[in-house]
């Protein structure tokens, strides 16, 4: 029988775990969150009254959040912070709570006859700060502050990048007065084996394990995606194909290997980073060129960066190893080398910056080049012409190009007039082929002239 999917609901608000024990994943941090709660729910209030849940999308930080509260019987005051809206409702709660042990779901006191804890989840904290102008700026970040400082209910920050959440005196300031958490995100088999193979079990889907496991590749790491992207291509089906899944594009998984480099060049863990490479799923070259772009802006002790980089070539010896045996067995050494980045410091380093892409990095090498070529062959271009350098570049050379690219013998003949280099043809073309005949072409030419 056909399921009436225009009454269904969203699967990833249907099976979102309802426990902390039926959450998949995260163990210790999911471990250490149910102990901060149970000091609450004793009638103490812990060290720090606040955690801060990092982590990119779909990890589970506001499952979490929701599941803890439920399996404390606590209410549940959810905020936005990236919302204007909401800085006087921060504020006022923050007031409240300083005085009160409870509240409704509106702020209004309540005694503790009347109801019990309350806890605090401020979601996207990290955005607090972008496009409020300087009043908003500091408002929004003095009521947090606030908040935390004097708050007898429990607070939860969800954030996906804490640098934006800590930067500057007040993030500082903020970050001492709290614990951080971080979620990392499930490899694709735990979410095929352990979340989607369920849903469907219990949707009375049929599917291989192999078409689950396509399905969770592309979602990057995140399990509220893979979740929307099975409902997307089950709506109607009773069996679920390989064709089926072709459907579904793949997700940026840029924050990933960001979120991943980011733990390996902070943390002084090298088991915590093996962990973390080993629930990465990016291959291990692409790793070492994050880390190696970003890592001397980090490591600002010369001895730490000299070690970070000493292992990041052991790794990169071993996989041309494997490259020129084809021995895989070296993969363990490469991740094992790109780990020990983490033991190369001697000493704990916070965040001094965002983390570059190498693309980021490539692509500006790239325009720099690019625009070498320019100049040069434009320079070429005004002693025959008799035009200014400047003038041939943004008058004349766009049209120039073009005419280069569509008539070969003008290719040739201009290849030999203004004697351009043979990587000059191939900017001009825009391509390597065929660039090493017209620079032959034009030599020849070039010989019957003298």
């Amino acid at each position: 029988m056909k399921r009436d999917d225009s009454t269904m609901i969203e699967w990833a608000e249907k099976y979102r775990p309802k426990s902390l024990r039926e959450i998949v994943g995260n163990p210790d941090v999911i471990k250490r969150i149910r102990e901060w709660g149970e000091v609450w729910k004793s009638g103490r209030i812990p060290e720090k009254k606040a955690l801060v849940f990092e982590g990119r999308p779909g990890v589970g930080k506001t499952t979490a959040a929701l599941a803890l509260a439920n399996d404390m019987g606590w209410g549940v005051i959810e905020l936005n912070a990236s919302d204007i809206r909401n800085e006087e409702r921060i504020k006022e709660i923050a007031l409240r709570g300083s005085l009160y042990e409870t509240f409704d779901d509106s702020g209004d006191y309540l005694s503790s006859k009347k109801g019990g804890r309350k806890l605090i989840i401020i979601d996207e904290a990290d955005n607090l700060y972008e496009g409020r102008g300087e009043a908003g700026d500091r408002g929004g970040r003095k009521a947090i502050i606030e908040t935390v400082k004097s708050t007898l209910q429990p607070v939860i920050l969800i954030v996906n990048d804490p640098y934006e959440l800590f930067k500057g005196e007040q993030g500082m300031l903020l970050k001492s007065l709290v614990e951080e958490l971080k979620f990392r995100a499930l490899n694709y088999r735990q979410i095929a084996s352990s979340i989607l193979k369920p849903i469907c079990a219990r949707e009375g889907i049929v599917v291989d394990s192999k078409v689950l496991e396509r399905i969770a590749q592309k979602c990057g790491g995140d399990v509220r995606a893979a979740i929307n992207d099975l409902q997307m291509i089950a709506m109607g089906k009773r069996v679920i194909t390989e064709k089926d899944a072709e459907y579904i594009g793949p997700r940026d998984v840029v924050e990933n290997i960001y979120s991943a480099t980011l733990d390996i060049i902070l943390s002084m863990s090298m088991k915590t980073s093996r962990e973390v490479l080993n629930n990465l799923d990016e291959d291990p070259q692409t790793v070492m060129q994050w880390i190696d772009e970003n890592i001397s802006q980090e490591y600002l002790d010369l001895d730490d960066l000299d070690r970070a980089f000493h292992y990041l070539s052991l790794a990169n010896m071993y996989l041309g190893r494997i490259r020129k045996r084809q021995y895989y067995g070296f993969l363990s050494y490469v991740m094992d080398f790109i780990a020990a980045v983490s033991i190369a410091k001697k000493q704990k380093y916070g965040i001094h910056g965002k983390l570059r892409s190498p693309d980021f990095i490539r692509a500006l090498a790239i325009r720099k080049r690019s625009k070498d070529f320019r100049d040069i062959i434009s320079k070429k271009l005004a002693k025959i012409t008799h035009q200014s350098i400047d003038r041939t570049s943004f008058e004349f050379f766009e049209i120039y190009m073009k005419i280069f690219r569509n008539d070969r013998s003008f290719a040739v003949w201009q290849t030999a007039i203004l004697s351009l280099s043979e990587q000059e043809v191939e900017f001009l073309l825009g391509t390597d082929e065929g660039a090493d005949k017209i620079f032959e072409d034009a030599r020849k030419i070039r010989e019957r002239l003298k």
